[in-house]
């Protein structure tokens, strides 16, 4: 599987990478780390995840409080967002099938 990334999920995950890493050095590439490891689970076997809107789903960080959003097509795996749990996931339903924001 093929993973893209919407640039909405690379502003996401570029700022919180930044924000980490001003807290504490390092940091934020442990959660970069995590979230490739995500990326890793979901072309494994995305069914594990459940789906949170029509056919999105939603894979949950174990360390950080972030939310991957996702959806499958073909051998495509489209990432719409990399959010952290305190903001509104129903954001992310705008960018849902509009996979011409893809790289």
């Amino acid at each position: 599987m093929i993973i893209k990334l919407s640039p909405i999920a690379e502003e996401d995950l570029q700022e919180s990478i930044n924000y980490y890493n001003v807290q504490k050095e390092y940091l934020g590439y442990e959660l970069a780390n995590e979230i490739n490891e995500i990326f890793e689970r979901i072309k494994c076997n995305y069914e594990q995840f459940p789906k949170t809107y029509k056919d999105m789903r939603k894979a949950k960080t174990q360390r950080f409080p972030y939310n991957v959003f996702f959806i499958i097509e073909t051998q495509t795996v489209y990432i719409l967002g990399i959010f952290h749990t305190s903001r509104n996931p129903n954001i992310i339903k705008k960018n849902f099938i509009d996979k011409s924001k893809y790289v």
